[in-house]
């Protein structure tokens, strides 16, 4: 069996901050009987890319990833019935920068979590791993990754360590802390890594494999996988279990194991080839990069999806039996019902999966949209459900394992759109339970409902005008 992890990471994003969340609004309970989704909180001028934890006292913690003149990021904590969310940390430009990888809340209390880069005022880094107390003290950088001077031929860094790590860490029943890195490491196509908690402990567990294909081929191959985006999970037969969402013999992502102590790697699954159909989508049987982790089901499988390919070209839904290797095909997304998902399953109280796509869904008003969708699916792959799909108003292209509050109500992250224009932490509620959330966009009054509170200044100044994205490829 293998114990259920949340995930984290959408994309790296930089943005100028200026604006301030306030903090008002109770909790109020729709009479709706089809799902709901409301907003927790609104984000403005501080950009959002993975899915919350909830701490040690029920909060939701998460990071968002932003440049200014003093800043270059910050850690957040927000109630998870919308009455209020507050900055627990900005990261300085000399510290870190772009912490994308969502957070673990460890066996000690403590919040470990990654940025993708290093000090901003220095060229060429690679990005830190680093801990925090949930009341924001004691933060400190148990391990920076080391720098790079070249890069291969698709352009990404070459290092020891491994580089720009975008996902959130895993801890090991041996109490160490395990990661991947999206690029970096010797062939600069990324790397698994284990780091202690104190970080007098770095060990790179296993180095993903050197390009083979030419550079004039745009959908790089190698022998076992490239760029790892999404978050290991750990196995009772002392494997962890990843995805590389790119790579592979076909160029489209593998499915990976590992030892703990680093030996026993095999690839499990390497996905096909993609043709273009005739609506110009990439189709296969299986599926394209799997830029989202997998998730232990408690049955003996490990379920995931694809971002691209499957029937529709839109994407799957999988399951793999992680001894013999043998994937089945669960679901393939059409865009009506969603498209593209990007974020881990969460396997839920009643033993169903939930989930979310990045695009795809049917407005209220019976129009295709590309908001994005939360579904339900049985793992025998029966009984798929799209729950609700977004409306931009309430957020978009939601990522990131879903936090699951009791047996009706689950909270997520939308990284777009949203009433401020920036993503939302969002809140689903099965029997049609909303919340009124903070959507005030920094000014005095929650337009959500509430009344006026204190202004919470995220970060201070308004200068950096650079937004950086990191490209995630699209076939």
């Amino acid at each position: 069996m293998f114990p259920t992890l949340r995930r984290p990471r959408f994309r790296t994003l930089v943005r100028p901050l200026f604006a301030v969340l306030l903090a008002t609004g109770p909790m109020v309970v729709a009479a709706q009987t089809v799902p709901a989704i409301s907003t927790i909180a609104a984000f403005s001028g501080s950009q959002p890319s993975n899915a919350p934890v909830r701490g040690p006292d029920g909060a939701l913690y998460g990071t968002t990833a932003v440049v200014t003149a003093f800043a270059s990021g910050l850690i957040y904590r927000a109630a998870a019935d919308g009455t209020k969310i507050e900055t627990v940390y900005q990261f300085a430009i000399t510290q870190a920068a772009n912490p994308v990888g969502g957070l673990l809340l460890g066996s000690d209390g403590l919040l470990y979590g990654v940025t993708s880069s290093g000090p901003l005022t220095e060229v060429n880094t690679a990005g830190t791993v680093y801990r925090i107390a949930p009341d924001g003290s004691g933060f400190t950088i148990i391990h920076r990754l080391k720098g790079f001077s070249t890069v291969n031929q698709a352009g990404a860094p070459i290092n020891e360590d491994g580089a720009n790590p975008e996902t959130e860490l895993v801890e090991g029943s041996d109490g160490r802390l395990y990661g991947v890195s999206r690029t970096g490491g010797p062939n600069g196509t990324g790397v698994v890594f284990r780091v202690s908690r104190d970080g007098t402990e770095f060990a790179v567990l296993h180095v993903f494999g050197p390009i083979t294909s030419a550079s004039t081929v745009t959908v790089p191959r190698n022998a076992d996988g490239i760029s790892p985006t999404g978050a290991l999970v750990a196995g009772a037969d002392n494997y962890f279990y990843g995805t590389a969402s790119a790579g592979g013999a076909n160029g489209n992502g593998t499915l990976f194991r590992v030892r703990f102590d680093g030996t026993g790697f095999q690839t499990l699954f390497v996905f096909p080839e993609l043709v273009t159909n005739s609506a110009g989508l990439p189709t296969n049987v299986e599926g394209a990069s799997p830029v989202a982790g997998m998730t232990d089901g408690g049955d003996g499988r490990l379920y995931g999806t694809t971002n691209l390919g499957g029937a529709g070209g839109n994407g799957t839904v999988f399951a793999i039996d992680p001894v013999s290797g043998v994937l089945t095909t669960l679901h393939n997304f059409d865009g009506t019902a969603g498209a593209r998902p990007s974020g881990e399953l969460l396997l839920a109280q009643n033993g169903s999966l939930f989930g979310t796509t990045a695009t795809g869904g049917t407005s209220s008003a019976g129009a295709v949209t590309t908001f994005g969708t939360v579904f339900s699916i049985a793992r025998d792959g029966t009984g798929f459900t799209s729950l609700r799909s977004f409306e931009g108003s309430n957020g978009s292209s939601p990522t990131g394992r879903m936090v699951q509050l009791d047996a009706n109500t689950f909270v997520g992250l939308a990284a777009g759109s949203g009433r401020c224009g920036q993503g939302v932490i969002f809140h689903l509620g099965l029997t049609g339970a909303t919340v009124d959330g903070i959507t005030n966009c920094g000014q005095r009054r929650n337009s959500g409902g509430g009344g006026s509170g204190p202004a919470l200044l995220l970060l201070l100044g308004a200068l950096g005008l650079a937004r950086l994205a990191r490209t995630r490829r699209t076939s």
